[in-house]
């Protein structure tokens, strides 16, 4: 059995080098091919590919790093992410600190941590303070200098901030101070503590141990105190930073320095992050090593790299700190909330705010049930403006816009009904519309006739020619909609209504009744996440081209390479959309009780599915919250590009493992109608409708 497995890995190693030889051969197997093939007809396809680029010289330049880590990383499918980080228990570091005399804490990536899953990203909000462009690679540049003439004069590769700004001159003339300056500010700033060190640390101070904090830095000691003062770390005798003494860890000489000044018979423990210098070095030097694999090490085999820099960076950051730290473990519905949901949230957001303020819009309504949570991050963030959460739903804008809108209930009521072998009764029950039974009948379509594609015309020939029916029957109902929404709009003269997507298909229904039908004073436009819809791709390209309706992350007008690659047919809109539930039923429609006040309907509630719903938004609101603090500063750095966004749900929305294993058990209500109530589950409709 060990030696069939240790085959499979080889063949898997032999695959993934063969797909990454060529751009070509990447995207031919990965984008176009069906990696739910066999082995041998994989094999085949994938040799077919190989020959291909030779003899035709195709795109056989290699794939980037990024566009070969979009199709092998994968989101953490069979637990808790959090629950992998396996870092000792408290008590057990309390133990190895029992029998040692002096307790030492790297500082970078162990004691404190940045916002970001590389330290260097942190020149690029440098290089827009200095006004630098390509200042990150210059800062690169002079500290590789520096370190390498240290190395010339002295045989260390120790150096100071001083020492790498006095180097950077010979790129780019700037104010070597100032700039300087930036940097510590910059620094400072943004560190915030490792919360499962904080604890480790508590342990250390209640034992009364000598603790010292080590660190191979460039940065001033005095500048490393205020970091570890600001993160809480209160009670450290000494801090030894290596630019100092020209001494470092991964040498193991600056832990000689350490063994002078405490004493070459005392015992030393270390935790840190490199395995080399904290772990190896420390352990030659006569420490007790604790090794405490880096966050951004362990958490990045599972996030997103199709992204901006800086973004995709402080993105990867936020999330490694908050799971891979050790120091709770979440509910993997709490992690799809905070690694995916959290991200597109703050990012739609955010770009909700720039359109309302360059768009003079005076309130925002936030369209039931999609835009619940997303109503709740926007209050977050921009407490003081004007917004509404506000029901509607396909149902209700069907039924509503009857007037003008004759086949969007003929299609959804009875059209795509024709697969579920339907009774003529279930379908005008599911409309609300027993009315139409006389009709019908005087047809010869009886109550337990089934809808067929035969039968189709036939009813819709009934219903056509009896159209004044279907308009009074809702005419109450638009009547209470009318006194709702003018209600809700109030003196606003402009407002934005909010979805997530397709077709847009809430916010056209609502444009319509609100300016014409019902004459409201308020000119309405419309933001989705995204556009797009299987039966008719250019369904809103004029309201896009007007600018009258918006896209977040991809439209026919804006990334049009994503809007091709979100694959409606294998469920990607149907698991984007779980990302923004609410742990509300479905909303039917509007109606007055029998005191005259407006009343709400709603669909049968999927009751089983709250309390995952309610860990997703603790998680959403737990990044953002993460997120906006570690760069409250920086708030550019919230402007967060669609292709962004995507790039963080594509990667699990291409994965249905994730969501079989997570969301088997999610009921899902998949007819629109008040007496639809066919309940499934999401594992189940993955079952029937994923076309793989």
């Amino acid at each position: 059995m060990k030696l069939i497995d240790k085959s499979k890995r080889k063949l898997k190693k032999l695959k993934i080098r063969a797909v990454m030889k060529s751009r070509f051969i990447l995207e031919g197997f990965y984008k176009y091919g069906d990696c739910n093939k066999g082995f041998i007809r994989k094999s085949i396809y994938l040799l077919s590919l190989y020959f291909s680029s030779l003899i035709n010289g195709k795109n056989r330049s290699r794939p980037y790093v990024y566009e070969r880590k979009k199709y092998t990383i994968k989101p953490c499918t069979s637990a808790p992410e959090s629950s992998f980080a396996k870092r000792p228990s408290y008590t057990l570091m309390a133990k190895n600190f029992l029998v040692n005399d002096v307790i030492s804490f790297d500082v970078f990536d162990t004691l404190i941590l940045r916002p970001f899953d590389n330290p260097k990203s942190v020149f690029f909000i440098l290089g827009e303070l200095n006004k630098c462009p390509g200042f990150k690679r210059y800062r690169e540049l002079a500290e590789k200098l520096a370190r390498k003439e240290a190395f010339e004069k002295t045989g260390s590769y120790e150096v100071t901030l001083r020492d790498i700004y006095e180097k950077l001159n010979r790129f780019v003339i700037i104010d070597a101070e100032k700039a300087m300056q930036y940097e510590i500010e910059t620094e400072l700033n943004l560190v915030f503590a490792n919360p499962y060190m904080q604890n480790v640390f508590k342990e250390a101070k209640n034992l009364n141990k000598k603790i010292i904090a080590v660190s191979d830095m460039y940065l001033p000691k005095d500048v490393i105190e205020k970091m570890l003062d600001k993160c809480g770390y209160d009670g450290i005798e000494e801090i030894i930073v290596s630019n100092e003494y020209g001494k470092s860890k991964r040498t193991g000489e600056l832990f000689g320095i350490i063994k002078k000044k405490y004493g070459e018979n005392a015992r030393y423990i270390h935790i840190g992050d490199n395995y080399v210098s904290d772990n190896l070095s420390a352990e030659k030097s006569g420490f007790t090593p604790v090794y405490y694999k880096n966050v951004n090490a362990r958490g990045n085999a599972h996030r997103a790299f199709d992204m901006t820099s800086l973004i995709g960076s402080a993105y990867r950051g936020i999330v490694n700190a908050k799971l891979q730290s050790g120091d709770k473990t979440y509910s993997q519905y709490y992690e799809y909330g905070y690694t995916y949901a959290g991200f597109l949230a703050l990012g739609y957001c955010n770009y909700i705010h720039n359109y309302v303020k360059n768009n003079n819009i005076e309130k925002i309504l936030f369209l039931s049930r999609d835009g619940h949570i997303l109503k709740a991050v926007y209050d977050m963030l921009f407490p003081d403006e004007k917004t509404e959460y506000v029901y509607w739903s396909r149902s209700a804008a069907t039924k509503l816009t009857v007037k003008k809108f004759r086949n969007e209930l003929l299609l959804r009521y009875i059209k795509y009904k024709i697969p579920r072998n339907m009774t003529l009764e279930k379908i005008l029950a599911a409309m609300d519309l027993p009315q139409m039974q006389k009709p019908l009948e005087q047809s010869e379509l009886t109550p337990d006739t089934v809808l067929t594609k035969e039968n189709y015309e036939d009813i819709v020939k009934v219903f056509t020619d009896n159209w004044d029916i279907v308009v009074k029957r809702f005419e109450r109902s638009n009547k209470a909609a009318e006194e709702y929404y003018r209600n809700v709009i109030g003196n606003s003269k402009s407002a934005c209504i909010v979805d997530i997507g397709w077709a847009a298909s809430g916010f056209s229904a609502l444009r319509c009744l609100i300016e014409d039908e019902w004459q409201i004073d308020c000119k309405v436009s419309g933001l989705v996440a995204g556009s797009t819809y299987l039966h008719d791709m250019d369904i809103i390209e004029a309201q896009l081209t007007k600018n009258v309706i918006s896209s977040y992350m991809f439209s026919q007008r804006d990334n049009r390479e994503i809007r091709r690659d979100h694959n409606v047919k294998q469920m990607y809109s149907v698991f984007t959309e779980i990302m923004l539930s609410a742990p509300s039923p479905s909303f039917i429609g509007f109606d007055y009780d029998e005191n005259g006040e407006i009343r709400y309907e709603f669909d049968c509630p999927e009751t089983e599915g709250y309390e995952m719903i309610e860990q997703i938004q603790q998680g959403i609101k737990g990044f953002v919250n993460d997120y906006t603090t570690a760069f409250k500063d920086y708030p550019f750095m919230c402007n967060i590009s669609g292709s962004d966004a995507y790039a963080v749900c594509r990667q699990v929305i291409s994965c249905p493992e994730y969501f079989k294993n997570l969301f088997a058990d999610y009921p899902v209500n998949r007819a629109v109608g008040s007496a639809s109530y066919e309940m499934g589950t999401l594992g189940k409709l993955i079952e029937n409708e994923f076309v793989k």
